[in-house]
């Protein structure tokens, strides 16, 4: 990813910002954002009640510290995959950071859905798993603590959605050893996050986009919680492994 995109003008009260609070959380020592997010949830939020979970998640992104979480305008974007998908989807999500999309997902496409979320950081690994948990929805969601290129060739799939929010230099990479270990199937849908041009995915889009693979939409959207722009890639998997 290119750092310098977000020293852009459209970008500058956003990075500024948040550079600002990262010098101050590390000049006073404070825990990660992930984890003061689950602390506050813990503490707001009630139990068993995904949707107040989310909801707290915004508030703490809102008025306390930005998340890189998708967000309340962009998850949507999600729940249009709904039709295309079983009634008991099997889900592969790609960066796990505080659990607000597992959470959505397990909530919008309900008990029978389940989720496979993996995440390399292990203080989001805790942090999502407490989230997730404090909505009630352990039974559905699997954090699984890892890189993604060493995790995926050992999933057991096909998956019928693909969520990828992780480092985005890793999406190509990752999304062909998805296809490689046979971890898709035909009709699936890969959801990509952050593919504005802030970003810097064009190698990846030309790929949904110019293989033969894919059909392929793209949503405009902004950054989550930012008036930055930002756009969601849809890409539905069109090849028979």
């Amino acid at each position: 990813m290119q750092l310098w995109r977000f020293f852009a003008p459209q970008a500058i009260g956003f990075t500024g910002k948040n550079l600002l609070h990262g010098l101050q959380d590390w000049v006073s020592g404070a825990p990660p954002r992930t984890t003061r997010a689950s602390d506050y949830v813990a503490a707001h939020a009630e139990a068993g009640n995904p949707k107040d979970v989310l909801l707290k998640l915004d508030e703490f992104a809102e008025s306390v510290r930005w998340l890189m979480s998708i967000g309340p305008n962009k998850d949507r974007v999600i729940a249009e995959a709904k039709a295309q998908l079983p009634d008991n989807p099997k889900i592969l999500e790609l960066g796990a950071y505080a659990g607000y999309s597992s959470i959505y997902m397990a909530d919008v496409f309900g008990p029978a859905a389940h989720i496979t979320s993996v995440e390399i950081d292990a203080k989001n690994v805790a942090a999502s798993r407490a989230n997730i948990a404090h909505a009630g929805l352990s039974e559905q969601v699997d954090v699984v603590h890892g890189s993604s290129s060493a995790t995926i060739p050992n999933l057991s799939g096909p998956f019928d959605l693909v969520f990828l929010d992780h480092w985005k230099d890793l999406y190509l990479n990752d999304l062909k050893l998805i296809e490689s270990h046979g971890l898709i199937r035909k009709g699936a849908v890969v959801v990509a996050d952050n593919v504005g041009k802030i970003f810097g995915v064009d190698s990846y889009l030309d790929y949904v986009r110019g293989s033969g693979r894919y059909e392929s939409v793209n949503r405009q959207a902004t950054i989550e919680y930012t008036s930055v722009p930002d756009a969601v890639e849809i890409s539905t998997y069109l090849h028979e492994n």
